[in-house]
């Protein structure tokens, strides 16, 4: 398996449309319509895309899951709170629009994100999840994130509420980050190309950070959600 950072505009196009089909196929009740669409594609145009693959150099059409990732340096945060200005921005990482269109490849695509992420040794990652999509959180608590204060509106997607989208920030940081690092360190990866690519075995496991939020397959994302 592996994941693979997406430099071509034409893979990247790709990643956009296997967005789309995801919040389709699950029903999200947000879209990538209107007035925020023009915004959203610059957000996305700043950020880091990865893409999931079954099988080593296959072509874009074969991708399964994909994340975007940036830096607070590269592209401000997608809502004003929480607010981090205690920490340099290049020293918090967003990670957004998690995707997924086959069972499981969304936590392998965590997998690799998490690879990602460690290897820039940031100070926190954040995440925002769709007011309402309560296994995503147990998923993101799962893994040692915790809601950073109250909800906010979402300013790069429509959403079902009169064309506004609410979603919960969440955070990793502190212990709960050094854990995810050490979980991350104990995996069998292989890189390449100063990590663009990252091959694992699919039978590797990230494990929970914390034994108090049980998780199941279940709660994994399974479609795009705004993160």
């Amino acid at each position: 398996m592996e994941m693979r950072l997406l430099t071509k505009d034409g893979d990247r196009n790709v990643f956009a449309r296997r967005l789309a089909d995801a919040r389709a196929r699950h029903g999200a009740s947000f879209r990538d319509i209107g007035r925020s669409q023009a915004r959203n594609m610059v957000r996305l145009s700043a950020a880091n895309l990865y893409g999931l693959f079954e099988r080593d150099r296959d072509d874009a059409e074969n991708m399964t899951a994909g994340v975007a990732l940036h830096d607070l340096a590269i592209y401000p945060q997608s809502c004003q709170q929480p607010d981090l200005s205690h920490y340099p921005p290049q020293s918090v990482l967003e990670c957004s629009d998690h995707w997924s269109l086959t069972r499981g490849a969304g936590m392998h695509a965590w997998r690799g994100i998490a690879v990602q992420v460690v290897r820039r040794n940031p100070r926190a990652v954040l995440v925002y999840l769709a007011v309402g999509r309560s296994d995503h959180g147990g998923f993101y608590k799962a893994m040692g994130f915790v809601d950073a204060g109250a909800p906010v509106e979402y300013p790069y997607l429509e959403g079902p509420d009169e064309g506004r989208l609410w979603v919960q920030p969440m955070l990793l940081e502190g212990d709960a980050l050094a854990k995810l690092t050490s979980n991350v360190h104990r995996l069998k990866i292989e890189t390449r190309d100063n990590y663009q690519t990252i091959r694992f075995d699919n039978s590797d496991r990230l494990r929970p950070a914390a034994n108090r939020y049980p998780l199941r397959v279940s709660e994994m994302p399974a479609a795009s959600v705004p993160l």
